[in-house]
Formats: C-alpha cells, structure tokens, sequence
C-alpha cells in the first residue's frame, strides 16, 4: 500500500528539498563522518533523504555534483518507463529476399533486430535461448517453413551509433557487459569465439534451427557480407519482453547493457538518432513529464549504465527525481523494479547485513559503484504504513581510497539510521 503515493504528498516531499540542516540521529552521524577525522573528510561525496511530511531527514553537501556510478540507471530506467511505457517491446523481424513454396524457403533468411537486449547467454538470468529462438521459429512454422535454401543473414542497423563509449576506462568497461547494443546482439560468454553481434546470434539461431529440425543450405553470414535489397517480404516479427521486465533486470542486476539499449532507444524516440550525443539529449528531454527538464541541465548525463565517469548528478537532482516518479503512472512499475537487501535476486545481497529482516524489507534502492565510488538512492518505506514518511534517499561517495570493507559498513549505517527514522 505503501507505493501509492498521492501527488499532493508528493509535491510537499519535494518541497522538503529547500529545508534547512535538520537535527535527526542521521544527521549527527552523517556531519560526523565529514567532520575533520571522519571517514569521508577527504571524500567528495553528498546526502539528501527527505520525506512524504516535508521533513529534511538528512543533508550534507546535497547540491554537489557527483559521479553516480549505476545510480545513473535509475535517471535511464524511470525515464525510459515514462516515455516508452512499462508495456514496450523491442520487435525482431524476419524476412526474405526470395518466395516460400511448399515448406521450402528459395532465397536468403533476414533476421532484422529491433534491439532486443535480452538475446544470449552471458548471464544467468536472461531468457534461455529456447525463448527468442522459439519466437523466431514460430514466424518460420506459420510460413510453414521447414527449409531454407539459402544464407541466414543477421542485421543490426536498427542502432547505428558508437560501438563502444569513448569514456569508458579499461577498469570500469566490461567487455560483455560494457559492449554497446546494436540493433541485434548476441550477449555471449566471455570466452566464445564469435564476436557478440548479427553474426553470433544468427550463427546460434542457425544451428539452434538445425537442431530442431529446419535444414539450412548455405550457412549463417554478417550483414555485410551481401547486400541487402531495397526491399524484402516480412515473414512476420517476434517481441522481445516487456519493458518492466527488462527495467527490472537493469536495477536488480545493475545491467549495463540493458540500461544502454534503452537510452539508445529514448534517443531513435526522441530525436531520430541513437548516437550518444542525441541519446543524451533525448534523456534531457525525456525528463520534461517529470517537471525536470530544467533542472536535468544542471547535471551531465553521458550515458545511460552509469559507466562514465563523466556523468554528474547531485544528491539534491536524484532526490528530486526519486519524488518526481512517485507521481508518475509508471511509479509501479519503477518501485518494482528496485532491489531490496538481503535478496538473492539482485545486487544488493549482502548489503544491511546486520538489519533485521523487517528494515531491510522496508527498503528499496540501487546501488552504484566504481574504483572510487559507492553510492546507493531510493526509497524507504515507513515501519508504520503511513506514506507521509515515506523517504527518498540519495548517497553519493566520490574519491573513497580507504578500505571497501569500512565504507560499505558505514554507508549500511547511515541507511539503517535513516530506516530507523520512519
């Protein structure tokens, strides 16, 4: 019940964000560790937590912009839910330069990504690829098509812009996880032999089709090994999962790919293109339904995983965003799609370790981190049910080079006290 928030209790909690320095258990602890010889005196780093009521729970440096790590996918995901919708889907199309007779395909098979990010199986928890190739097969089954005496020939123009981000450090890019979506991926094992891309997933549909039977006469080519006519007759097109789901997959599992696809799609949206210069702006603009066009040019967004260290988003602008989507139509599905600690299911497993289950089911957040960086923004629910004390949070660490294990057990201390003030 708590989730659903009214947009008059909403609006006071943004109000909250002009508050002047609270007195709270939060705070003391918070000024302490900034304070000369606290652990973060050294850091840039900014806090804001601030509730349904109007109460300023916690600030300290809360206007300071700040590398947010993979607290940049939530900017991308809530985004991408109010301007795409919870119900989007990224559609792969099949079709062929040649004629169907009988249950023979004559010409070549074009399997036309739409961008679906959910294609491999780099990861545990994406689709087995039983689930997109069977969609895929499905298309051939209702052409009542049982062979092809052709090329099976993937294309990924449906993105077209840069193959991998120039601010990505060696570090901080991991090759899978780090590659940028083309229009169709293939999100393979760290040791396969074929480069991700058209030419992996229709070499893995290939011989997946094989094995079920559907006979393929010449092989499995890239795009650009032959031309693609003018024009080609659809088959028919199979739809990736919702976007909730893959919204879902982004925050829970901190999944870089998925977070690039959608900004790469708010940008095909939004301005026709899905290089990053135009993917940026559309992320801008995709802000105006929250009343955060303005404020959005205050901070820099240069992707949409977080991977850059040239994003800089302030503590101050997440809180303001983590208020603004609670008046949304896409709140639902947002909230839903954030981790809660403790749980196997995402990334926040061993965070609040020491909480009792009760707190730690109260919370909601996403985590962000990098050499340097440690940062964790959402919601807390009240102990009591009463949505006004709800609190949107948002910490945001820069410049840490002391021991991961002390700051991690600090930052799980400062959540838990804010917890423990609703």
């Amino acid at each position: 019940m708590q989730r659903f928030f009214t947009i008059i209790l909403s609006l006071t909690l943004c109000a909250a964000l002009h508050a002047g320095t609270p007195n709270t258990a939060t705070q003391r602890k918070a000024a302490a560790l900034d304070a000369p010889g606290g652990l973060l005196e050294c850091c840039n780093w900014g806090l804001l937590a601030v509730n349904a009521k109007g109460d300023t729970i916690a600030k300290i440096n809360s206007k300071r912009r700040l590398v947010p790590a993979s607290n940049m996918k939530l900017i991308t995901t809530g985004a991408a839910l109010i301007n795409l919708g919870g119900g989007h889907t990224f559609k792969t199309t099949l079709a062929t330069d040649g004629q169907v007779r009988d249950t023979t395909l004559y010409g070549n098979l074009y399997i036309i990504g739409g961008g679906d990010p959910l294609i491999g199986d780099l990861f545990s928890y994406l689709p087995k690829k039983d689930v997109p190739f069977g969609k895929w097969k499905k298309v051939l089954d209702d052409n009542g098509i049982k062979r092809v005496e052709g090329y099976v020939i993937g294309n990924g123009d449906y993105f077209n812009g840069e193959q991998y981000h120039t601010d990505w450090s060696n570090e901080d890019g991991h090759s899978k996880d780090g590659v940028l979506p083309v229009g169709l991926t293939w999100r393979g094992k760290m040791d396969a032999p074929l480069p991700d891309g058209p030419y992996a997933a229709t070499v893995h549909f290939k011989e997946w089709l094989e094995g079920k039977g559907v006979a393929i006469s010449r092989g499995a080519v890239p795009a650009d090994m032959l031309e693609t006519p003018d024009t080609l007759i659809t088959l028919g097109s199979a739809s990736s999962a919702n976007l909730r789901t893959i919204v879902s997959i982004a925050n829970h599992q901190s999944d870089n790919f998925c977070a690039e696809t959608l900004i790469k799609a708010l940008g095909k949206k939004l301005t026709g293109q899905d290089d990053y210069s135009h993917a940026c702006t559309a992320l801008h603009r995709a802000l105006s339904p929250l009343g955060l066009a303005v404020a959005s040019q205050k901070m820099r967004f240069a992707d949409g995983s977080g991977l850059s260290r040239k994003n800089y988003i302030s503590p101050d602008f997440m809180v303001r965003f983590l208020c603004s989507m609670q008046k949304s139509k896409s709140f639902n599905d947002f909230y839903n799609s954030l981790p809660r600690p403790g749980r196997s299911d995402g990334t926040l497993k061993n965070r609040l370790p020491k909480a009792p289950a009760e707190l730690k089911n109260r919370v909601r957040m996403k985590s962000g981190s990098m050499a340097g960086v440690r940062c964790f923004s959402g919601y807390i629910d009240p102990s009591n049910g009463d949505p006004s004390r709800t609190i949107a949070f948002s910490i945001m660490v820069n410049n840490y080079v002391g021991s991961s294990n002390d700051l991690a057990r600090t930052l799980d201390e400062l959540i838990i006290s804010l917890a423990n003030e609703n």
